[in-house]
């Protein structure tokens, strides 16, 4: 019983989605963003660009540091030799 009254509302909720947001894939149709004025990808392009240089420079600073890592152990080996 409870399962056919959770399938019932599920049914509910998917319709009242289905007009919510009339469109299925993540970018919205072309009449949609004329209508609207809605973004048409560029700042989402640009802002992939920057995460991606973001990841980039937190990964070259990660690098640095384990660089800096490899040196202090290889000077603290070199007075251990002496």
């Amino acid at each position: 019983m409870i399962k056919k009254i959770r399938i019932f509302l599920w049914g509910i909720v998917a319709e009242l989605e289905y007009h919510l947001y009339p469109w299925k894939l993540s970018k919205p149709p072309q009449w949609a963003i004329d209508r609207h004025n809605l973004d048409s990808g560029v700042i989402s392009d640009l802002q992939d660009n920057y995460l991606y240089f973001e990841w980039l420079k937190t990964q070259e600073q990660k690098i640095q540091k384990i660089e800096k890592n490899i040196n202090f152990i290889i000077d603290e080996i070199e007075k251990l030799k002496k």
